[in-house]
């Protein structure tokens, strides 16, 4: 049995944390280690962590003052002896085939770094089921990260060797993924939930929404200027800038994004199976369509169906066009 690294980074984790840890030791794959790092907490983080290795020799703590995320990160890694690193977050619960599965998965497909489905505990209710196999993470990787962070698996080797990088804060994942992508490392999600993502309101402040968008917007364009079919590249600026998944934009930046989708189909038919929910939600943030839009939107529904999933939203915002966008705010006033 593979050794494999969990890594728990902790700051002022005290309310959710022994909940994490719980799911780590009632993990069906025994074969182990956790790294827990305590970032300089001032609640009792650290003593439930010392609780934790009092009570199993796998569980292993480094405690120093507070560093930040992403330094948090790849000390830990520095520090894991496993073949395999695990994230886990202080808020979140995985199930216990979590480990189990995505090993059996990773041998089956092949992948580098592979992650799950979760299901949203807290302040929200749902599931985020990120698309499958490589080529689709590819894709989706142009528009925003489609791995669930805390879900990840991965081969120690490559964090090692491709720490997260410092100047994406709030975005490491999804620039580390961009990078490992241009390298040839390859992806995947195991269909189904393994991890529990808790949703509350002391995760993210304004003020680290605002430099996550500023970030990721960077990534989002730098991965494009490669990633991106050849002749689709000089587009890759206003790309990136209507892809935001925060922004809203007008109905000609719609009209914009539409013949975009079509086009990258017709140049790369692997992503239609990822397009189909990107194109409906672009569309969700677009100001000022009406009835004129419907058939283009038609056809994209046509070419790039959205998964079941999304079907009521599907719904609505073909409801929304057909009577238009003023309409449809008056009435939902």
């Amino acid at each position: 049995m593979s050794l494999v690294s969990f890594i728990l980074p902790c700051f002022n984790s005290a309310e959710y944390l022994q909940q994490t840890i719980d799911s780590i030791f009632a993990q069906q794959y025994t074969h182990w280690e956790c790294i827990a790092i305590d970032d300089g907490s001032m609640d009792l983080t650290l003593s439930i962590l010392q609780q934790a290795a009092a009570q199993d020799a796998r569980f292993k703590i480094i405690s120093r003052g507070n560093r930040g995320l992403i330094a948090s990160l790849n000390e830990g890694i520095a520090a894991a002896q496993g073949e395999w690193i695990a994230r886990i977050d202080a808020d979140d619960i995985c199930l216990p085939q979590r480990l189990t599965r995505q090993l059996a998965y990773m041998a089956e497909t092949g992948a580098d770094v592979c992650g799950s489905w979760i299901e949203f505990i807290g302040e929200r209710s749902g599931q985020w089921q990120t698309p499958q196999t490589d080529a689709g993470i590819r894709i989706a990787l142009l528009f925003n990260t489609p791995l669930a962070h805390p879900s990840i698996l991965a081969r120690a080797d490559i964090l090692k060797a491709n720490p997260y990088p410092l100047d994406a804060p709030h975005a490491e994942d999804y620039s580390l993924w961009c990078i490992l992508a241009a390298k040839g490392v390859r992806f995947a999600n195991v269909p189904e939930v393994l991890l529990q993502y808790r949703c509350h309101a002391g995760q993210v402040t304004q003020a680290k929404r605002a430099a996550l968008r500023i970030t990721a917007q960077r990534v989002r364009e730098q991965y494009a200027q490669t990633a991106l079919p050849v002749p689709l590249q000089p587009l890759a600026a206003r790309f990136a800038e209507l892809a935001e998944p925060g922004r809203i934009i007008n109905r000609d930046e719609w009209h914009w994004m539409r013949d975009f989708f079509e086009h990258l189909l017709q140049l790369c038919p692997e992503s239609r199976a990822v397009l189909g929910e990107i194109w409906l939600d672009t569309l969700q943030r677009t100001r000022g369509v009406s009835v004129r839009d419907f058939a283009g939107a038609a056809r994209l529904y046509l070419r790039l169906p959205p998964p079941a999933a999304e079907h009521k939203k599907l719904r609505k915002q073909m409801v929304r066009l057909l009577v238009s966008d003023r309409v449809w705010r008056s009435i939902k006033r």
